[in-house]
């Protein structure tokens, strides 16, 4: 179960924030089982998450999804998306 979230802004990060309580809660009391499965990626084409906002809450920001176990992914511009029977992520090459 892997959940992919485009874009560093501050919806994004709410939204990632959000998705991450539920399946440390929700997820985790109904469907235990499930929950080694579960993977959350956050996919920002610039450089920081909350570009317009000060730096400081961009370290923290990104502190935290990194001890929540939020991949976060910066510099990566997703150019498309197709299905993909696989382990982990491919990326095409272009």
């Amino acid at each position: 179960l892997s959940f992919v979230v485009v874009g560093g802004g501050p919806t994004s990060c709410e939204f990632v924030a959000e998705l991450h309580d539920f399946v440390t809660s929700d997820v985790k009391r109904l469907f235990a089982d499930l929950l080694p499965y579960v993977k959350v990626t956050l996919v920002e084409a610039g450089p920081a998450l909350l570009a317009p906002f000060e730096v400081n809450l961009q370290h923290y920001t990104r502190k935290l999804f990194k001890k929540r176990n939020i991949d976060v992914r910066l510099g990566c511009s997703v150019t498309g998306v197709e299905e993909y029977d696989g382990d982990g992520f491919r990326f095409k090459a272009k």
